[in-house]
């Protein structure tokens, strides 16, 4: 009757035991092993006792200690343990990674979730410790494995580069900037890009690295650079040969036909002095090329040279009538001297 009371508490342990999934096939086989083992010890016990209370006492001690065999699923539970581990360091990975955005890491942080979830399912259907253990493996590898890409930072920053490169390829292809104007809008619209792709850097959400992409490629598509030296020394030559041009028109030595020859000879000079300066590579050269056509359209003089021969014909007749006049000895002195008052008369209103 007491050996029967051990047996049914072992028989009952062994059914708990096999009954606990938590276990793995060898934890199971240790804890029945135990527990057979500590049914084998209270029989002996019971066989061996003199009395009926000693056979009593054995039966309880036996039972008990049957009873209190209590497996725990260590297999199972630093399995699921090392999967938590990974999870854990991959979630702080994660959280600490600032090319993501917050929609990024959440849904990084819920693969990893995912993928230490389904791990731990397999380690608890694993039956043995080989498989546990297996399991196991797969399951960190998955979670250490997860590896979100900041798609959304690096296609914000991609579209900023690309409007910096075709900015700059813009400017390099306008050649009404000098050298150096081209290097100061260059590095206008790279200072202008590395902020925006530090305000992306920055940004949180989706919606800011959106933003951000917007607001850095438009500050970049709007460098303006302005020809300055170019213009300014096309101007200086404008504005000499219009003085030319006035200075010409007001000499009325010259004739029409004068003027115009002087005209465009300065206009041809300017001309010249433009497409130099448009020629020009940097500040120096423009301001070069400046200077020698403002000197070239200024140093334009042109003689009259057709009123100057007109007056010289009409001189050297006026000369040549006094001296006839002058050897005329029928003349009297008065005659002589009203005479030459009428040539030179008539010379001056020539």
């Amino acid at each position: 009757m007491q050996l029967k009371a051990v047996e049914d508490a072992l028989a009952e342990k062994i059914k708990e035991i096999e009954a606990n999934n938590d276990l793995t096939d060898e934890e199971k086989a240790t804890a029945k092993q135990d527990a057979q083992d500590k049914a084998t010890a209270a029989k002996e016990a019971i066989n061996n006792a003199r009395t009926n209370d000693a056979v009593t006492q054995a039966k309880t001690d036996g039972t008990t200690e049957v009873n209190n065999v209590d497996p725990q699923p260590e297999a199972k539970n630093a399995a699921k343990k090392a999967v938590e581990d990974a999870l854990a360091e991959k979630i702080k990975e994660i959280d600490a990674n600032n090319a993501l955005t917050d929609e990024e890491k959440a849904t990084a942080k819920q693969d990893a979730q995912d993928k230490a979830t389904a791990a731990k399912e397999a380690i608890n259907d694993a039956r043995t410790n080989a498989a546990v253990t297996q399991a196991k493996e797969n399951g960190t590898t998955e979670v250490t494995n997860v590896d979100p890409q900041p798609e959304a930072k690096n296609a914000a920053k991609k579209a900023v580069e690309d409007a910096l490169a075709e900015k700059i390829k813009e400017i390099e292809a306008n050649n009404d900037l000098t050298d150096e104007e081209k290097a100061t809008a260059k590095q206008e619209a790279q200072d202008k890009a590395t902020a925006a792709k530090e305000a992306i850097n920055n940004a949180r959400t989706n919606d800011a690295v959106t933003q951000a992409k917007t607001d850095g490629t438009t500050e970049v598509t709007n460098v303006d650079p302005q020809p300055e030296a170019k213009t300014s020394a096309k101007k200086a030559v404008e504005d000499a040969l219009a003085e030319k041009i006035e200075e010409i028109e007001a000499n009325n030595d010259l004739t029409d036909e004068e003027k115009a020859t002087a005209k465009q000879d300065a206009q041809a000079k300017a001309t010249e002095a433009k497409n130099n300066i448009d020629a020009a590579r940097t500040n120096d050269a423009v301001t070069q090329a400046k200077t020698e056509g403002t000197t070239e359209v200024n140093n334009v003089n042109p003689q009259p040279e057709a009123k100057t021969a007109a007056k010289k014909v009409v001189e050297d007749a006026l000369a040549e009538k006094i001296k006839e006049i002058e050897a005329n000895n029928d003349l009297t002195d008065e005659e002589k001297a009203k005479a030459k008052a009428r040539c030179m008369l008539k010379s001056n209103r020539s």
